[in-house]
């Protein structure tokens, strides 16, 4: 095991890499490729189980992982990973050629990109890079977004003093209501309830259905960065470019970099909007999800009692041009009958309490597998009590929207 000091890494900000493979010469070889071609730290492993000791005891920015090993295999040692670290890149070495299960670790536990044995030495370094890179940008935008929140949420709450832009921002309200569509309509063939509860007057948080060839429906719904007028305004934008989709054929990746290109063109500048695309088939439930920095969905099954994330990543939306836009993986799964599906966007995972905990880590699928029997519509309403009993009182909230999706019976 190639192992230099952890402080030493990070007043360096030197990358470090863990490499998992039971072949010892597999280890020696790439732990040799990164030395002389990287300055990255490298950490290699032949026992799953050592990696993860390690892994609790220090993090990582990038995991490589073979997939048969005898301890454990490759999926279940990442998907160990992801528990600990869900924005860490996981990359899958495999000489099995199996393809199925590599696609399979795409959609279970958000894998960045999976490479068959024997590697390009050159296609491997470029991977890692770009993996490592695809990191950093993630954090880069997370922090300009709460930056940017914070910053347009105290600016509008000296804005609600002003008792005429109170009456504008009344206005545009009920306007920007307007935008939203009516769930519970016959021709969707589905049971779709939402709650939206901007944080001022009006917000930047959007949900929207629209049909597209025939059994399709797509529902979106949205983040954008800010709040009040400004926000208000990019909702336009945003239902116009989702609603160009309608009637046609097209997958969450069409919708998405459709989306991010007429976003793009037309967003003010320092203004993103985090997505997310589900496509439902309402006869058969079939669903494919593509997710541009929403939180991951929630599945919840009547009949098992289960409750779980549905993993699915990418990066957020009018940020970059076509040509430069990275789309995540789009995430097939079945939709059944004693099933639902709950799309939320980040405002009320981020609720805190008076020990600065959020309602996400703490209660959110708690409080849903707790009222895992009740109808979509009032998992919301529940949902948002919950994480209104849970917050301090002096919690500044954010915009909070909450979709369900059911099959009719």
């Amino acid at each position: 095991m190639n192992t230099n000091t952890h402080k030493s890494d990070s007043e360096n900000n030197t990358p470090v890499i863990l490499i998992l493979d039971d072949e010892e010469m597999i280890l020696e070889t790439l732990g040799a490729l990164f030395e002389s071609e990287t300055s990255y730290t490298v950490r290699t492993f032949s026992s799953s189980v050592l990696a993860l000791q390690e892994l609790e005891k220090s993090p990582v920015d990038l995991v490589i992982s073979d997939f048969l090993m005898a301890e454990m295999n490759g999926l279940d040692f990442l998907q160990q990973v992801k528990k600990m670290y869900p924005d860490v890149p996981c990359i899958l070495l495999t000489g099995y050629a199996d393809k199925e299960n590599a696609i399979k670790a795409i959609n279970e536990i958000g894998l960045f990109q999976y490479i068959e044995k024997p590697w390009d030495s050159d296609h491997l370094i470029l991977i890692v890079r770009n993996a490592l890179a695809y990191k950093h940008l993630n954090v880069v935008i997370k922090g300009k977004i709460k930056e940017l929140d914070r910053t347009l949420l105290k600016l509008n709450k000296l804005a609600e003093k002003n008792e005429m832009l109170q009456d504008e921002l009344s206005l545009a309200k009920k306007v920007q209501e307007k935008l939203l569509p009516e769930v519970n309509h016959s021709k969707y063939n589905l049971r779709i309830s939402a709650k939206y509860i901007p944080a001022l007057e009006i917000g930047g948080d959007f949900y929207d259905i629209t049909s597209l060839n025939e059994n399709q429906v797509a529902i979106l719904i949205a983040d954008i960065t800010g709040h009040g007028v400004q926000a208000a305004l990019s909702t336009v934008l945003l239902k116009m470019a989702f609603s160009s989709f309608n009637g046609i054929s097209a997958t969450t990746g069409d919708i998405l970099t459709g989306m991010n290109d007429t976003l793009f063109k037309g967003l003010p500048q320092g203004v993103f909007v985090a997505a997310l695309v589900l496509i439902v088939d309402s006869k058969t439930g079939s669903c494919r999800i593509g997710n541009g920095g929403v939180p991951h969905p929630i599945l919840l099954n009547r009949k098992t009692g289960q409750v779980k994330h549905i993993t699915v990543n990418g990066l957020v939306l009018g940020m970059t041009d076509k040509e430069h836009y990275i789309l995540g993986q789009e995430l097939t799964f079945q939709l059944e009958k004693d099933e639902a599906l709950l799309l939320y966007t980040d405002g009320i995972g981020e609720a805190l309490n008076s020990d600065k905990q959020d309602f996400e880590s703490k209660y959110l699928l708690q409080t849903v597998e707790d009222n895992i029997n009740k109808p979509g519509n009032e998992v919301l309403d529940t949902l948002v009590e919950a994480a209104r009993n849970f917050s301090d009182p002096k919690h500044i909230w954010d915009d909070i929207t909450l979709v369900s999706v059911e099959l009719k019976e």
